[in-house]
């Protein structure tokens, strides 16, 4: 459902294979609340899915997808420090990930820290796939105006 963009019926799905399995078996309750939250940042529910990402990791599902997840969460609330904490994280669990260098990136300009937005931008453009021509591009427009900016 959740591929399909059918979020209701896969936040009902998700709900009920949480409900069915209390006790985490296989991990399978938090990677549900994972998928949740997934759903309820698509439909523009940050709060809701910041209780989901952080309920998946209080279960014990640490992945660098979750920490991504819950810092675009955060960072859409406006909680850039802690959405900062959270990308770092996921960049200590899986080095390299260019997802937490543009997230990094976007938290640090929000939070007016241009500097070190410049180098998450730069580290971002570095190691992006040469197939993500939309993301590469956006970064470069920002990147490009914060350091005009810089010269003001």
């Amino acid at each position: 459902y959740l591929q399909a963009e059918e979020y209701d019926f896969a936040m009902a799905e998700l709900v009920e294979a949480i409900t069915l399995n209390p006790d985490n078996r296989d991990n399978l309750a938090a990677q549900a609340n994972y998928h949740l939250g997934t759903a309820l940042l698509a439909i523009d529910r940050a709060a809701l899915a910041v209780n989901a990402f952080r309920e998946a990791l209080k279960l014990g599902w640490r992945d660098a997808g979750v920490y991504l997840a819950l810092g675009q969460a955060l960072t859409s609330q406006g909680k850039f420090d802690d959405a900062i904490a959270q990308y770092r994280e996921a960049l200590r669990l899986a080095p390299g990930t260019t997802e937490a260098y543009a997230g990094l990136g976007l938290a640090y300009e929000a939070s007016g820290r241009v500097d070190e937005a410049v180098t998450q931008y730069e580290r971002f453009l570095q190691s992006a796939p040469a197939t993500d021509d939309h993301g590469v591009d956006a970064i470069k427009q920002r990147l490009a105006k914060l350091k005009e900016r810089r010269k003001m």
